[in-house]
């Protein structure tokens, strides 16, 4: 897995993911590796091998929560520069079954060119959202709890070591 390289004004920052980890933590682990992976496929569509600049990237994300926020804030700070919207009505990659939020970022350059990229479905298995179901609801066993996080720990690293044409979808 490669570095993200990205300007912030003049400077050149080179961001791993261990970087995004620390910042995060491993609350959302899976969402920290995906959309790690994620920023990596949108710069690739949007800029080849030019490096982009923090200040000319915005995101809509169809996905509210922290594991793919932190992770897009740390490496273009969109958030911070108001050019982070969040629409968990999103039409693509619906795949929750028991709430709307998207698995798709639209990541748009000022020149108005933009990239979706979108979680194929088939990576996140369905116990995954019966998990997340039973966490909103704080009704998990202790058993349950441990498996989730093992489990969204696996997913990171399954996210960090796949080819990206078999992790995310591209347009």
């Amino acid at each position: 897995m490669k570095s993200i390289q990205i300007y912030d004004r003049e400077d050149l920052l080179e961001i791993e993911f261990q970087d995004i980890r620390k910042f995060h933590g491993t609350r959302a682990y899976m969402a920290i590796g995906v959309a790690y992976r994620m920023a990596e496929a949108a710069f690739e569509a949007l800029y080849g091998e030019d490096v982009p600049e923090r200040s000319d990237i915005s995101i809509l994300a169809g996905h509210g929560g922290p594991g793919f926020r932190d992770t897009f804030e740390f490496i273009t700070r969109a958030a911070t520069r108001g050019e982070y919207e969040v629409d968990t009505a999103y039409p693509m990659a619906q795949y929750d079954p028991y709430r709307p939020t998207s698995y798709a970022f639209v990541f748009k350059r000022k020149s108005g060119e933009e990239v979706e990229v979108s979680l194929k479905k088939e990576f996140l298995p369905t116990v995954f959202y019966e998990f997340l179901k039973k966490g909103r609801e704080e009704i998990f066993t202790q058993e349950e709890y441990e498996a989730f996080e093992k489990m969204k720990e696996q997913l990171c690293m399954r996210a960090l070591e796949l080819p990206l044409d078999e992790l995310v979808e591209v347009r």
